[in-house]
């Protein structure tokens, strides 16, 4: 069952520490692209500061889960990205997939570095 509220898709993945740079060079426009989409409500990469080479993306949608498996994910602009970096990846892509809660247990408070 899906949420009133949205689904929050967290996707974690581990590239050889290596190529951090390259690999963020080909996410970038995958990354502006699906943030730019109307659905996407919050955008954010993360890198794990316990394991060299391993990113967090969080993305929250008003959309189901099923929508962002059968329309988002299907999106052209995923292609160049997934090619680019595959050969990086040193574990399993991870997907997964959370209900938003009422936006009573939502806060976003914005402070420090945001450039």
């Amino acid at each position: 069952m899906s949420s009133q509220y949205g689904t929050s898709l967290h996707i974690t993945i581990t590239i050889d520490p290596r190529n951090e740079e390259a690999f963020l060079q080909a996410l970038k426009p995958a990354f502006d692209a699906a943030s730019a989409e109307p659905e996407n409500t919050f955008s954010q990469v993360y890198r794990n500061s316990d394991k060299p080479g391993q990113f967090k993306f969080v993305e929250n949608w008003n959309a189901s889960k099923e929508w962002l498996i059968e329309v988002q994910l299907q999106k052209g602009y995923y292609k160049p990205y997934a090619d680019a970096t595959r050969p990086m990846w040193i574990e399993p892509l991870k997907l997964e997939f959370y209900d938003q809660l009422p936006p009573v247990f939502r806060h976003v408070h914005m402070q420090g570095p945001t450039g």
